[in-house]
């Protein structure tokens, strides 16, 4: 594993957002963090759309995970998560592909913006 002394490479961020709602409305915030995470000096992003990940929820938990997405998890320093509030917490399909990860960004760094129409912004997510 490579640290952030021993290495020239840019810390690798990407921005993931959240939900694959139809009329999802996080669109534009996951763009604006993306653009703000990219101005920054020695830092790679790319935006992840968890809608676009081919997604399975039968079969061996192995054979869960989509090892496109599992080796950015790997390479990732840390992960910004854009998801919307749904009943006091965040999208199950977000938490499905979390979790069939964990072992790619265990003990990694995660910022998390919330995104609500309500009065609380995400905060309760």
């Amino acid at each position: 594993m490579t640290t952030l002394l021993d290495s020239n490479r840019p810390l690798f961020i990407p921005v993931i957002l959240g939900t694959g709602r139809e009329g999802r409305r996080s669109g534009p915030a996951a763009n604006f963090v993306f653009a703000e995470v990219q101005k920054r000096e020695r830092v790679a992003s790319e935006l992840i759309d968890i809608r676009a990940l081919p997604i399975h929820f039968t079969g061996p938990t192995d054979e869960l995970k989509d090892p496109v997405f599992a080796e950015k998890m790997m390479r990732a320093d840390a992960l910004v998560l854009v998801a919307p509030e749904y009943n006091h917490g965040y999208p199950g399909l977000l938490k499905h592909v979390l979790d069939m990860n964990l072992e790619e960004y265990i003990h990694k760094a995660v910022g998390i913006c919330g995104v609500s129409a309500g009065s609380f912004g995400g905060g309760r997510a």
